[in-house]
């Protein structure tokens, strides 16, 4: 557990450290230059999912260690070129940044999926997309502020600190030992997957795993539309000189989540769980619709908001990495891994994620952060109601006995 949220962490502080800073100063073809850099490297790191589709399903355990630390290492020194170059190549630099890292959340989870306390493991990893995302954030506006870095040498000596844990983590994650014989009873074999399993795991079940990736999507574009402007909401909510508020309010988001998502490993039956974990994410749906029109009617503060918005989000969210994939694969006993569904979700998620970046900045929208988040808040949440309740229906149909193992043809 302090291996995956270590490791993670040292990844998030060569990812996200960038959105610290503003870059207010800086004109670029008269669009807000943060969103350019944002996008730029989101499409990376969404093409990077795209790659990991095959790349992490088809995984030799035997060279994690060595893609982490390469991944890792390659966008620690793009933030540095990020430092150095011209503002019309920067980017460019963050396009190369988040080229490798996409990859790094299905590494570390290989190490921990198909346990029978992989809910509880997973739980660690996980609390580093609440976490962790702020605390990285946080210290790079501490350098800022307090030691006078510039905004663009800030996201390289925010990584550099943390590359030295992150090293030490994924030595740990090494040392792990392999699932045994108990987990593969009850969690299922997990193998590589190759094109022709991929396309079979798509033809036997792809209707209602095409319902979770739809509430997958809409969860992510939420989530990151969050986390890349949360300072850019503090600011315009007139808490610009408070950046531990941007950690502070998601402590308790964090405490709350993992619990939560973590109480999923005492639930034994692979379908209880599956079923469990659908249903607070409809409740989620709901939370956010109704501290959201709360907020916006000035009903409650900002930060309740925040940390409303934030369990109602992260849960759900959250709960796909420790229990809902982790626990379709144990339910529908496929011979395959996580890996598969994780990144075929992902790179759509991101593809929406810039899709809806490029709305606010190209469509004509004169709002701000705060209102253009309260609408996204409001539609997403009803999608994301509806479309679980269907792709409920639609797995709650498979009848798979929970001690029959489907196995693939030789011939595939």
């Amino acid at each position: 557990m302090l291996a995956a949220f270590l490791c993670y962490t040292g990844m998030y502080a060569v990812r996200k450290s960038f959105l610290a800073g503003q870059y207010t100063g800086v004109e670029f073809e008269g669009m807000h230059f943060k969103t350019i850099l944002v996008i730029s490297q989101v499409i990376g790191y969404m093409l990077s999912k795209f790659i990991g589709i095959k790349v992490i399903s088809e995984l030799d355990n035997r060279r994690r260690s060595w893609y982490l630390i390469g991944m890792v290492g390659f966008g620690l020194l793009m933030l540095l070129a990020f430092a150095v170059l011209p503002p019309n190549l920067k980017p460019i630099a963050l396009f190369l940044n988040g080229l490798p890292l996409g990859m790094v959340f299905g590494i570390v989870f290989s190490y921990l999926e198909g346990r029978r306390n992989t809910e509880l493991l997973a739980a660690a990893l996980s609390a580093t997309f609440v976490f962790s995302t702020g605390f990285v954030k946080t210290i790079g506006v501490w350098l800022l502020q307090d030691y006078g870095i510039g905004e663009f040498m800030m996201p390289f000596l925010t990584g550099l600190l943390f590359f030295p844990i992150f090293i030490l983590a994924v030595w740990m994650l090494n040392r792990a030992k392999p699932p045994g014989a108990q987990d593969v009873d009850h969690r299922s074999e997990r193998v590589p997957m190759d094109g022709r399993q991929r396309a079979a795991f798509l033809r036997q079940h792809g209707l209602g795993f095409a319902g979770l990736v739809l509430v997958y999507i809409l969860l992510t574009v939420i989530r990151d539309f969050r986390d890349n402007f949360i300072v850019e909401f503090w600011a315009e909510l007139g808490y610009a000189q408070q950046p531990e508020l941007i950690t502070l309010t998601e402590i308790p988001v964090a405490v709350i989540v993992l619990i939560i998502a973590a109480a999923g490993v005492l639930i034994q039956s692979n379908r209880r769980a599956f079923n469990s974990g659908m249903y607070l994410i409809m409740l989620c749906s709901v939370l956010i619709l109704l501290v959201t029109v709360l907020f916006s009617n000035q009903l409650i503060s900002p930060v309740i908001w925040m940390i409303g918005t934030g369990i109602g989000v992260y849960l759900p969210y959250i709960l796909f990495h420790c229990l809902i994939f982790e626990r379709l694969i144990a339910l529908l006993r496929f011979r395959g891994n996580v890996g598969f569904l994780f990144y075929l979700a992902d790179a759509l998620g991101y593809s929406g994620s810039v899709a809806v970046m490029l709305i606010k900045e190209l469509g004509g929208f004169e709002t701000t952060w705060v209102h253009f988040f309260i609408d996204l808040n409001i539609y997403a949440a009803f999608g994301i109601l509806g479309i679980a309740v269907l792709a409920l229906y639609l797995i709650s149909r498979k009848r798979v006995p929970e001690t029959e193992v489907v196995t693939m043809p030789q011939s595939l």
